[in-house]
């Protein structure tokens, strides 16, 4: 029976740091140009605390037993690192679909076909959408899709970690904190606001990640 090896100490590579996308939001409306400001530089701050905790965790002592504090550090520093390196690629997801009024939903690929088998039409699953928008708490609409049955499964995910299907990969994100809607909308118009974010989708942005 072979037993764990013990880490070396050995000099491992420092991670790559996340770099920020560019997003062109000119185009969005329905959200004023303050709030949209407000919220990438929010982004920006995801991805400024991912990239110290991973450097955290680079530099943090590898040996082959932790001491109990060193424990309770690591384990901070691991789960804060989910938290974190979420809410950057959520939001990523999310900005990048948005591209302003105009864009229409072509009824002949994998996405409109995904939205007939699991909801029987487009308006039914943006319907499914906006009554999810009412889930009390803060945290994202995910829409998922199972390529084996070309499916879609619209998920509530609390914060950024708890209810995230790992096993699907998402293709359309809605940003349910309060910070994305509360300069624009009150807490009683989540369901207005998620209606301005699919006005607002690029939906071959959506169909690509069908592919």
């Amino acid at each position: 029976m072979s037993s764990v090896p013990r880490i070396r100490p050995a000099k491992a590579l420092a991670p790559s740091p996340l770099v920020p996308w560019k997003f062109d939001l000119s185009r969005v409306q329905g959200l004023s140009l303050h709030a949209l400001e407000l919220h990438l530089g929010l982004y920006a701050t995801y991805i400024k605390e991912a990239n110290l905790l991973l450097e955290q965790l680079h530099e943090f002592p590898r040996k082959h037993e932790l001491s109990a504090t060193e424990r309770v550090q690591r384990d901070g520093l691991v789960r804060r690192l989910s938290f974190e390196h979420n809410g950057v690629r959520l939001h990523e997801s999310f900005f990048e679909s948005l591209g302003g009024p105009g864009s229409k939903p072509t009824t002949s690929n994998v996405f409109s076909e995904a939205v007939e088998i699991s909801f029987g039409s487009f308006e039914r699953w943006q319907a499914d959408v906006v009554e999810l928008a009412q889930t009390r708490g803060v945290g994202w609409i995910v829409t998922c899709r199972c390529s084996a049955e070309n499916r879609l499964t619209n998920t509530w995910v609390d914060v950024h970690t708890r209810g995230l299907r790992l096993d699907l990969p998402p293709i359309a994100v809605f940003d349910l904190w309060e910070h994305a809607y509360m300069f624009d909308f009150k807490p009683s118009q989540r369901g207005d606001y998620i209606r301005v974010l699919l006005d607002n989708m690029n939906w071959g942005i959506v169909e690509q990640r069908c592919t």
